[in-house]
């Protein structure tokens, strides 16, 4: 891993610290699963696991990703950039998204990077006055000197980051999901979605809170499911149950997308093994 320019990556953050706050803001360019997934993927390859584990944490509480090949790229071009000792190596990712979404991106991953260096630098004076690294003034004084640049921009995302990894430690875990023993495509299709729908903090309260089975009924020209939700548990069945609370008919144009991005990662996964 290059050494990198802590100076340039915090002049290249400053101006674009708006961008950063819109991240975490209704109507961001990119949703919040997206942003704490780019955030570990910049943390993990400065190599701060601490880092990385708040926001697995924070991950974690909002629930599974449905993410597609343009997501794969980028994950990718953020662990090359956030390693390199220039920001402006790593400017402008020749990615499908939008010009929003672009600069999103570089922000994040500026972001990401002067927090990363900063808690890195943190460290590294205390092992100094600890003993676990060589001890010299001038050491000492650049370790500090970058945890205070960073300080402002690190301290409130570690704070906000830690109490979202303790919510998530306190609500229940993700419920378990019974899927119909021969399922249909409809039902396969639910299943595929509901581990991102139902995943994140909120929906696992639901199910979990919830002191009776309701029974949701879905249909697609012939197809028909129905999903029951509560008491710790999500099960999918095959056909429309008569004792349904609700029916929703129409398409499922965005469940087959869910499912076609979940095959298409696991076949990519299965080629990448050796």
């Amino acid at each position: 891993m290059t050494d990198p320019d802590v100076t340039a990556w915090a002049l290249r953050l400053a101006p674009q610290l708006g961008s950063v706050l819109r991240l975490y803001l209704p109507g961001a360019p990119f949703d919040a699963r997206r942003r704490e997934l780019l955030a570990t993927v910049v943390s993990g390859a400065r190599g701060v696991p601490v880092l990385a584990d708040l926001h697995t944490g924070w991950l974690e509480v909002l629930g599974p990703a449905e993410l597609d090949d343009v997501d794969d790229e980028v994950f990718a071009w953020a662990a090359r950039a956030a390693v390199l000792p220039w920001p402006e190596a790593g400017e402008a990712p020749d990615l499908p998204v939008d010009d929003a979404v672009r600069q999103a991106l570089s922000a994040a991953v500026a972001h990401g990077v002067v927090v990363a260096l900063t808690v890195q630098r943190g460290q590294s004076a205390v092992d100094r006055l600890l003993g676990r690294r060589p001890f010299s003034l001038k050491g000492l004084g650049s370790d500090v000197m970058g945890f205070v640049v960073g300080a402002p921009v690190a301290v409130p995302l570690a704070a906000a980051a830690g109490a979202v990894s303790v919510l998530g430690r306190v609500v229940p875990a993700p419920a378990t999901l019974v899927v119909d023993s021969d399922p249909n495509l409809l039902t396969q299709l639910l299943a595929d979605a509901l581990p991102a729908w139902l995943g994140g903090v909120w929906g696992r309260l639901l199910v979990s809170m919830l002191p009776v089975e309701v029974p949701v009924a879905w249909q697609s020209g012939r197809s028909g499911s129905t999903v029951r939700v509560g008491r710790g548990r999500v099960q999918v069945e095959n056909g429309l149950a008569p004792d349904a609370w609700a029916m929703f008919d129409g398409d499922v144009d965005s469940l087959v997308r869910a499912g076609s991005r979940t095959l298409a990662r696991e076949v990519r996964a299965a080629h990448a093994r050796p």
